[in-house]
């Protein structure tokens, strides 16, 4: 695997995914967990880019180690996107 960059990661991990054949797919767990956390409270909503990086780990393309950097790439990415467009 290439090196995971710090911006860009949305179209990466959508290439990634389409070099690999890997698809978002919704089982009863994650279905079963998101409705928990609505009834929790906590209305958390991943977007396509984060499910896709969970669909990459599930079929195990990316090790956890990778998820959480890309994940945390991809959200230091998006507070940069937003910090930038409040300015």
């Amino acid at each position: 695997m290439t090196e995971i960059p710090k911006s860009g990661l949305k179209s990466f991990v959508a290439r990634l995914a389409i070099e690999r054949n890997v698809q978002i797919e919704t089982s009863n767990h994650s279905s079963l967990a998101r409705i928990i956390t609505r009834l929790s409270g906590d209305d958390v909503i991943p977007d396509e880019t984060e499910r896709l990086i969970i669909a990459l780990r599930n079929a195990k393309v990316i090790d956890d180690k990778l998820m959480v950097e890309m994940l945390g790439n991809y959200f230091n990415e998006l507070n940069k996107n937003r910090s930038e467009s409040d300015s």
